[in-house]
C-alpha cells in the first residue's frame, strides 16, 4: 500500500503529512478497516460542493 500512496504524492506533487489519514480517507467504506471515514467523506463532499458552487 505504501507504494501506492508514494505514486499519488508523485502524481500530485504533494507529500502528505500523516500517510493513515489518506489510507482512511481513500478506503471505500464496503472495505473493512478498524475505523470510521464518515467524517471524511462528508468532509469531501462540503468541499466538492464549495468548489463546484
Amino acid at each position: 500500500m505504501g507504494s501506492n500512496i508514494e505514486a499519488l504524492e508523485e502524481i500530485l506533487n504533494y507529500s502528505f503529512k500523516d500517510k493513515k489519514l489518506i489510507i482512511e480517507a481513500l478506503t471505500h467504506k464496503s472495505f473493512k478497516q478498524p475505523y470510521d471515514n464518515e467524517r471524511l467523506e462528508f468532509l469531501g463532499d462540503a468541499v466538492l460542493d464549495l468548489i463546484v458552487g
